[in-house]
């Protein structure tokens, strides 16, 4: 099984466990230390939030998401787990500027010069990196805003 497997399976499990407690909306915070790299991460989506539409790659249950829907973006989560989509679509049934795919990080199901921004926490490590990044760049508008991305 390749990691790209283990993660789905791994998602799936977990977004299974939401689903089906009485709470399926408790997420664990991120704990202290970990908070600075998060907190840069926010910074450089927010230099780019006058720009449109953005595409947030492995999203997960939307551990991140919630505060790309606070910025002026047109917000699009994917993740290759059918069951955290399941998940982010109610938690985040209420926003406008919101919506989300089950996709492949390495073949993501979106027309070239799509997004005017591209940003990703935690999870590029799942895909071959020279395949992700083609991806990436070809989804990503001509002059689009930065590849928020570091942080995999």
């Amino acid at each position: 099984m390749i990691d790209r497997d283990i993660e789905k399976h791994r998602y799936d499990n977990r977004a299974n466990i939401f689903l089906d407690s009485n709470n399926p909306y408790h997420f664990d915070k991120i704990p202290t230390y970990l908070n600075v790299p998060y907190q840069y991460y926010f910074h450089l989506l927010e230099e780019n939030s006058g720009q449109s539409k953005l595409l947030e790659i492995g999203a997960g249950m939307g551990e991140n998401t919630n505060s790309l829907l606070d910025m002026p973006f047109k917000v699009t989560s994917t993740d290759i787990s059918s069951k955290s989509v399941e998940v982010m679509k109610s938690r985040f049934s209420k926003y406008s500027n919101f919506s989300a795919e089950v996709a492949d990080m390495e073949k993501p199901p979106f027309n070239n010069e799509s997004f005017d921004v591209v940003c990703s926490a935690g999870s590029l490590s799942y895909g071959d990196n020279d395949v992700v990044m083609n991806e990436i760049y070809r989804v990503l508008k001509k002059g689009g805003g930065n590849d928020c991305s570091g942080f995999s």
